[in-house]
């Protein structure tokens, strides 16, 4: 392919960011019901299972739908499996991020959530004491 027919189709680009922003959104908060369950947080909330989790659930949703965001922007004749993972990967970060604008600025979080929070201050403070004394 000559170099110089490259282009981009902005609007489909628009398109397409759009659906990966919607569906880290959609899988975000169907992943609250597990990351936010009392059950989740108190036994593994400190390992690094939610954003396996999440990369798995966002790599199977692109897979099932054929959902493969460079293959759309640049232009490919068909989807392809290493375009659906690393669309995934971005759905699962963006869902990552979408977890950060809810709890932190947002100030949304889970009952099970704020109260693992406040035993957390709580050791934190008794430990602080402890070392004071």
């Amino acid at each position: 392919m000559d170099p110089n027919l490259f282009h981009l189709d902005w609007e489909q680009i628009g398109e397409v960011l759009a659906g990966v922003v919607i569906m880290a959104f959609i899988i975000e908060r169907a992943l609250a019901v597990l990351f936010e369950s009392r059950f989740f947080i108190s036994r593994w909330k400190k390992k690094s299972l939610k954003e396996l989790i999440a990369f798995l659930i966002a790599g199977l949703t692109c897979w099932y739908w054929q959902f493969d965001a460079i293959s759309m922007i640049f232009l490919k004749e068909k989807v392809t499996l290493l375009g659906m993972i690393i669309t995934g990967a971005v759905v699962a970060g963006g869902s990552k991020g979408a977890i950060k604008l809810f709890r932190d600025v947002m100030g949304f979080k889970s009952t099970a959530q704020e109260e693992k929070e406040d035993a957390d201050k709580a050791e934190k403070l008794q430990l602080a004491s402890a070392r004071a004394v």
